[in-house]
């Protein structure tokens, strides 16, 4: 409700209203808030009248003639600074999808006030036999367009908001490292006996008993780790991907407010650390013989060199994963589990204690119904007939 009554003591009758509504100028959302009306009337009178103000501010279009390509490139100049670096790298891996001579469809070149639902709806029709994923994260970067088009009154509504994006979806199912195959990887990683394998392996260990993201581990500094306290400060990632080695460097732009965290350190991973730390003299945790950051890509693909002789599956993030089974299967709190996986969102976390308790209702199903049981079950009923 746009209007609501709350209690107040600077009044004789103890109340006051309030005006608390949504609207929208250019297709942005926006909220409106004033308290302290003395009557129902006046918050009534005071909603309709910004009511009729935002209507009639609303819908301000120039008369653009830019094309969807020349306000990508304003946008990376002028827009992209509320982003953090992976975010508009990502939009840039996206451009040569509807932009240029192997584009699905040139958008591109199109004005971008003639680009409306049809033509976006058909672009991604045609790219149905694609990987869904891969369409949604094209999706994803052309409504970062299309919003700062909006804003720059370009354009007065998001044409891409009601497009269906289909594709082809990946139902490889998500591999959980054992602990045994967890220690397979780390024997090989130690055998090849360097400073910067060594360093890897760490990396590998790290990921394992506390689930962080692969640009959060590379970034850690021995100043991370309490010994006394035992927790680890989770405040910088790396920035790497489109960069040379040199170029890489730590931020403390994490991709929540809640990926920044003060989390557990366990003891067995105390112990490797504690080791580690006599062997490495750098301040960097995960490191080369220079002290310098390791490249997380090239990093990735080493261990997944080691794991495909190996025959285990594996990628870094696999490890996120293995972290959050495990978790679930040990029944932690759902709460609990959120903080320690420092997930900004709540669904998030529970989606994924839903996936794994699929899996488990599935293997007790598998269980109920095995031939044995089934025939259990009749031989039973026999005898009690």
């Amino acid at each position: 409700m746009a209007i609501r009554k709350r209690e107040s003591k600077k009044v004789k009758n103890g109340y006051v209203y309030e005006v608390n509504f949504t609207y929208k100028i250019n297709g942005i959302s926006y909220r409106y808030w004033k308290g302290g009306f003395k009557t129902k009337k006046e918050a009534q009178e005071h909603e309709n009248l910004k009511r009729m103000e935002f209507a009639n501010s609303g819908n301000r279009v120039q008369d653009c003639k830019k094309t969807l390509k020349e306000v990508y490139d304003e946008f990376m100049e002028i827009g992209s600074t509320e982003f953090q670096y992976n975010t508009i790298y990502n939009t840039k891996k996206t451009l040569h999808y509807w932009y240029g001579k192997d584009a699905t469809m040139d958008l591109g070149n199109i004005p971008i006030r003639d680009i409306g639902y049809r033509t976006l709806q058909q672009f991604f029709n045609k790219r149905s036999d694609c990987g869904k994923a891969c369409n949604e994260d094209i999706k994803t970067a052309l409504r970062r367009i299309f919003v700062y088009a909006i804003r720059s009154e370009y354009i007065s509504s998001n044409p891409i908001e009601y497009v269906k994006v289909t594709g082809v979806e990946n139902k490889k199912e998500k591999h959980v490292l054992t602990y045994d195959e967890f220690q397979l990887i780390l024997r090989e990683l130690k055998n090849k006996n360097t400073f910067e394998y060594d360093a890897i392996s760490m990396a590998v260990v790290i990921g394992f008993y506390t689930g962080l993201r692969i640009s959060e581990v590379m970034a850690l500094q021995k100043d991370d780790f309490d010994f006394e306290e035992n927790t680890i400060f989770v405040h910088r990632k790396l920035n790497y991907k489109g960069k040379k080695k040199k170029d890489i460097e730590a931020v403390e732009q994490m991709k929540s407010k809640s990926s920044k965290a003060l989390i557990p350190l366990p003891d067995s991973l105390k112990q490797e650390l504690e080791l580690w730390f006599e062997m490495n003299p750098y301040q960097n945790v995960i490191c080369d013989e220079e002290g310098e950051f390791l490249d997380p890509d090239c990093t990735g693909n080493r261990i997944r060199s080691i794991s495909n002789k190996l025959g285990i599956p594996f990628h870094f993030h696999l490890l996120r994963h293995t972290y959050t089974t495990y978790l679930v299967n040990a029944r932690v709190d759902v709460k609990v589990a959120q903080e320690l996986l420092r997930h900004a969102n709540f669904n998030t976390t529970m989606s994924v204690y839903a996936h794994v308790d699929d899996k488990k209702k599935q293997n007790i199903v598998n269980e109920v119904f095995c031939g044995e049981n089934v025939a259990n079950v009749h031989k039973n009923k026999n005898t009690l007939s």
